[in-house]
């Protein structure tokens, strides 16, 4: 009788204090979303232990890098997914449609060019430049100024890459999000030699993808991501890249 007493309350405390693992995707792996993997520094390790912070035992989160064609198939296969730093712009409709998060805070595609260029207005103003951009990308407008030969557009596997071109005067503009060129032009190698002259691209909010297999813990992370808007580590650890809440 003891015996079964005590395995009833073995199980019990087992299950009272196990915990749900969660694992967050992040297909944005350059700074400042991922600076030192092997060190676990940026972005998408700080997000996660400011909610870790929040959201207590019960609920273990893990990260998990992987690329954009990697979260599309997962998505398309229908498995769970977490996806940091998304926008519903960039993901097809579905049914159900997927659950999405407050904001995380504001990002844009710019232009940035040496410090000497002049500002762009309209991107009919970079007729006949030599414009860096990551492999893979598509950007509304230039497409179609390339496509008319009017732009030639010179590729790159990362945005590191696109920045040293364009310091060794091989190309006259390069286009990167606003947040990786805040972590990149504090660094002694491009301080005053580039500046960003464009944004004609709207801002977008970067929020958080749920699939529907995470709705029952979808309040609990959204009342741990309002949290994060008074919380020091994360305030600290986006003042620390150049951003600001919304």
């Amino acid at each position: 009788m003891r015996f079964g007493f005590l395995l009833v309350l073995s199980l019990w405390l087992q299950s009272a204090t196990a915990s749900t693992v969660v694992t967050l995707f992040a297909y944005h792996q350059a700074p400042p979303f991922v600076i030192n993997a092997d060190t676990e520094t940026g972005l998408n390790y700080d997000v996660l232990r400011a909610l870790q912070q929040e959201m207590g035992d019960q609920v273990q989160l893990r990260l998990q890098l992987l690329s954009r064609p990697e979260l599309n198939q997962r998505l398309a296969a229908q498995l769970p997914v977490i996806a940091l730093w998304t926008n519903p712009a960039w993901f097809t409709a579905q049914d159900p449609p997927y659950l999405w998060s407050g904001t995380l805070f504001s990002d844009r595609e710019v232009f940035v060019s040496p410090q000497h260029s002049q500002k762009i207005q309209q991107l009919s103003e970079l007729t006949g430049s030599r414009i860096g951009a990551v492999r893979g990308y598509s950007y509304p407008g230039l497409n179609e100024l390339i496509a008319e030969g009017k732009i030639q557009r010179i590729d790159a596997d990362s945005d590191k890459e696109n920045l040293a071109l364009l310091l060794e005067k091989q190309l006259e503009h390069v286009v990167i999000t606003r947040s990786s060129f805040l972590y990149y032009g504090r660094q002694t190698q491009y301080l005053g030699k580039l500046k960003i002259t464009g944004q004609p691209y709207p801002a977008y909010r970067r929020q958080i993808l749920f699939t529907r297999h995470y709705q029952d813990l979808y309040p609990q992370f959204e009342q741990a991501l309002q949290q994060l808007s008074q919380q020091k580590y994360w305030l600290d650890r986006l003042a620390l890249y150049g951003l600001k809440p919304l």
